[in-house]
């Protein structure tokens, strides 16, 4: 559900004194929740007492990978959500991503709040790659509260990030896990993976049964505004570009987010704490999905750190 509309990047590398959070909370809890990466497995010896090892189930596949993508590997993204919408468990149309961010949130963007046609977001799954096999890690929840960003006002499509809250904990294990918050405005490295369950070509009519990954260039605020030029100044962008927006794709084509990915996160692999990806985009919108010189837009996590941290961790 990727919203196919115009947008843009950076409006200046001067990042605002308001961004400069010190993600504390973040922090700490990026931390804590790594550690859900190494599981207890008992040793296989006939003897009373042998104990048990500490074993990694690290399932990160971090390799020049939706349109242009490849199917994600089980485990690989264990903080990934899809989020349902309908009014019974019969008919539910799984219409946007989302991320993990503790075990009562999820971290998606604020158009995904309602569909046109299947109404607010009702229920969110967690732990599985296969809409249509989900496997025995699958959890469902029902999303008790939808909270958008107190700025997003449609039709601008500034802000567009929000938070599902969950009826029920999610059982954290190393299967189903959070991911990390980014909490630097300057990004580090080139490239980024976007994951979802998204088409995968332009024409479809549907999304993916399986989670995709695609790697994406981080494009720069020149090239982002050639593809967006006829946004600036309108209902969609009063304000042009501002920092909350981070723009990638792959500018000779072929690779890129599509409908049904919105919400879902664009990520990087930490090399600390190990084996945990940094969220530093949510899918919001672009214009043509994997054409040239046609990035997404995505809204940048670290402009947001604040008002995240304010809910989940207060």
């Amino acid at each position: 559900m990727r919203l196919i509309i115009v947008t843009l990047f950076l409006a200046s590398s001067t990042v605002p004194v308001a961004f400069c959070s010190s993600g504390y909370k973040s922090k700490e809890k990026c931390k804590e929740y790594a550690n859900l990466v190494y599981e207890n497995e008992y040793i296989p010896v006939l003897r009373k007492g042998a104990g048990s090892n500490r074993v990694s189930r690290c399932a990160i596949v971090e390799t020049p990978l939706i349109i242009g993508g490849v199917k994600a590997k089980s485990m690989e993204f264990p903080h990934t959500a899809v989020i349902g919408f309908g009014t019974n468990d019969r008919d539910v149309s799984w219409q946007c991503g989302g991320t993990i961010i503790s075990e009562n949130y999820i971290l998606t963007a604020a158009h995904c709040m309602e569909s046109r046609d299947k109404g607010p977001a009702r229920l969110v799954r967690v732990g599985l790659i296969n809409l249509k096999d989900p496997g025995h890690a699958m959890q469902e929840r029902r999303v008790v509260e939808r909270i958008k960003h107190p700025n997003y006002r449609m039709p601008s499509r500034y802000h567009d990030i929000a938070l599902l809250k969950l009826a029920k904990p999610i059982y954290l294990n190393s299967q189903v896990r959070p991911a990390c918050l980014e909490i630097d405005f300057m990004i580090n490295g080139r490239k980024a993976i976007a994951s979802g369950f998204g088409k995968t070509s332009y024409d479809g009519s549907e999304g993916s049964n399986e989670l995709m990954k695609v790697q994406l260039d981080y494009i720069s605020q020149e090239e982002c505004e050639k593809g967006f030029r006829a946004e600036l100044g309108t209902r969609q962008m009063p304000s042009g570009v501002i920092p909350n927006l981070l723009c990638a794709g792959v500018m000779e084509g072929g690779k890129d987010t599509c409908q049904g990915d919105s919400g879902g996160p664009l990520q990087r692999v930490l090399t600390e704490p190990y084996c945990m990806y940094s969220v530093v985009g949510i899918t919001s919108f672009g214009k043509f999905c994997g054409f040239k010189n046609s990035p997404a837009i995505y809204s940048r996590v670290s402009t947001y750190i604040d008002w995240i941290e304010s809910i989940v961790w207060p």
